[in-house]
């Protein structure tokens, strides 16, 4: 019995079944294919190509990444400019708070500093909370739904309060509730809102309150026709409240602080002392309480160690991905970025910075001025010198060195990481800087007259060579130098003046600059490593496709040259056969 392969049956482009070999005994599906396999083995190469890229692509993908999360640590370590300091993770302030009693001064008072508060100690005696006026009406003899007609009469009354006045007209027919929403209707207006009290089943009261607490969100009420609020008895007469129904009277805050009476109309008291806000909770006249402000070192501990965390993420990253055996000089299976110019160029950038030395940090004698990161604890694995190869050239950190110059030598690991601006005159203030700005002495000429400032000169000297006469861009009372350095001149430029601002370059601000190159979206050097190989990439698709198009037509050219050779061989075959029969018949008749 014989059976059919039907490996060997090819159906082409225009339907046309064959069988493969059928009368050659050659299977020429089979030998086309492997012709075109190995017509193709340039496009075969291509693919490699092209998944080699992809895994490189990848991989640059996720060192950009770690990369923007080793620039996000450096926000708050590179000294960016803020007018409240909030920027500089080494201002940061924490909250330490006691009273000369067993009172907890959790429940007197709270209080948050931001990074503009200065370090220092205040004590505190509230002897007065900042309360809403509130009053009441007199208990009405009906259900709060009840119809009040005949009990307040008809009329309109003025209602005022911190906000303002609006006029509330009550008709025949409407009850407490009715009276409460006209007066919550206009609450916006006034600053005054109204409920109802069911005191029970046949009686109710109005209450009133101020929204905002204060002398200067006080009620008054005036009944401008009819007696409404005085038949309420809200009103003794027209204009005068009823002070049997006052709740409260709606007092002020007053505090001392440091023997100085203080009052507001508010427990939140936000502009008393810069940096500070503070909200009263509970008053305790006698309870002296004590709030001391200091640095939190912490937060700048934990800026540090999110900084070498993300460094080390970004180290061991190319490690695993250039590593080369050291014994067999065999590259690893994960190396797919070995050789890359652009990440060996971030490497050695990132390397160089870590081991380099802020630029501009003055030396005092006798005192710890930290210049390089190894000084406060954070030193260079060397290569060799770890068991895991993945760890080579990442940063080991002595925690215990870290912890002894934060908290002997704040100001120097401060200028160690950020870029610093320091100025002789009071109204000249650094607002900003930028990645070309030197670490510089400049000496500044101010020309100014009638409130304006005319001009701005500037002498600038970098690494002891001076150049003179430069000058200042200049818009308002914002002055720009050449290489990025922007100040503000506050004085009241009506006759010349002079400043010298020197700045520093820690080695925060560095590593910020370089990270923010890296990571540019049009000259990164990342941005342009995986354009290029993308670019790459494309132009070997197109040539796969071309080489793929052009295979498909010889494909079929081939396929047309077999088939038509098994029709030949099949025809010939049939005449060789018809041939046979006749031989065979004249055979038989002779």
């Amino acid at each position: 019995m014989s059976s059919l392969n039907l490996n060997n049956i090819y159906v082409g482009d225009n339907g046309r079944v064959q069988l493969s070999g059928g009368s050659s005994n050659i299977d020429f599906v089979d030998t086309v294919d492997k012709m075109i396999a190995a017509r193709r083995i340039p496009a075969d190469n291509l693919e490699k190509r092209i998944e080699a890229n992809d895994e490189k692509i990848a991989a640059l993908k996720e060192l950009q990444t770690l990369v923007g999360t080793l620039k996000d640590s450096m926000a708050n370590l590179y000294g960016a400019t803020s007018f409240d300091n909030s920027r500089n993770i080494f201002e940061s302030k924490q909250i330490f708070a006691s009273t000369n009693n067993t009172t907890e001064a959790a429940s007197l008072i709270g209080v948050v500093a931001s990074n503009a508060a200065e370090t220092g100690s205040y004590k505190f005696e509230i002897n007065q909370v900042a309360s809403k006026h509130k009053l009441s009406s007199n208990t009405q003899t009906v259900a709060a739904s009840a119809d009040v007609t005949g009990l307040t009469g008809t009329g309109t009354f003025t209602i005022t309060g911190g906000s303002g006045s609006s006029s509330v007209t009550v008709a025949a027919g409407d009850t407490l509730q009715d009276i409460r929403d006209k007066i919550n209707n206009v609450k916006d207006t006034t600053g005054i809102q109204a409920s109802v009290v069911k005191v029970s089943e046949t009686e109710s009261t109005l209450i009133l309150t101020s929204v905002e607490e204060g002398e200067a969100n006080r009620m008054s009420f005036s009944d401008d026709t009819g007696s409404v609020l005085q038949n309420l008895g809200v009103l003794t007469d027209a204009t005068t409240i009823n002070a049997a129904n006052v709740i409260d009277d709606g007092n002020n805050a007053s505090i001392t602080l440091d023997g100085i009476t203080v009052t507001r109309g508010s427990n939140e008291f936000s502009d008393l002392i810069d940096g500070l806000s503070i909200s009263l909770y509970d008053a305790e006249p006698g309870t002296e309480i004590t709030i001391e402000i200091e640095q939190d070192l912490n937060q700048a501990k934990t800026a540090i160690l999110n900084f070498v965390e993300a460094y080390n993420a970004v180290q061991t990253f190319i490690n695993e991905k250039t590593f080369v055996d050291p014994t067999t000089g065999e590259s690893s299976e994960d190396a797919v970025l070995l050789g890359n110019t652009s990440v060996k160029g971030i490497e050695s950038a990132l390397q160089q910075i870590a081991g380099s030395f802020a630029n501009g940090v003055t030396d005092r004698p006798d005192k710890d001025d930290y210049s390089v990161l190894a000084e406060i604890g954070l030193d260079f694995v060397a290569y060799g010198a770890n068991e895991d190869p993945m760890l080579s050239k990442t940063i080991d950190l002595d925690e215990a060195a870290l912890n002894e110059a934060l908290l002997n030598e704040p100001q120097e690991v401060m200028e160690l990481f950020l870029f610093r601006g320091k100025s002789d005159n009071s109204d000249v203030t650094m607002t900003g800087f930028d990645g070309k700005t030197n670490a510089a002495t400049y000496e500044f000429n101010i020309d100014a007259s009638g409130g304006t400032i005319n001009s701005v000169t500037y002498d600038i000297t970098v690494n002891g060579v001076t150049t003179t006469g430069k000058n200042a861009v200049v818009s308002g009372n914002s002055i720009r130098t050449a290489d990025g350095l922007r100040l503000f001149y506050g004085g009241d430029a009506n006759a010349s003046d002079t400043a010298t601002v020197t700045t520093s370059i820690g080695i925060g601000a560095q590593f910020y600059f370089e990270l923010d190159s890296i990571l540019d979206e049009e000259d990164g050097s990342l941005t342009q490593a995986i354009s290029d190989l993308e670019v790459q990439t494309t132009s070997y698709e197109e040539k796969v496709d071309r080489i793929d198009e052009r295979l498909t037509r010889q494909r079929e050219v081939l396929m047309d040259q077999f088939i038509a050779m098994e029709s030949a061989l099949a025809r010939m075959k049939n005449i060789q056969s018809s041939l046979d029969e006749l031989m065979a018949a004249g055979k038989d008749s002779g």
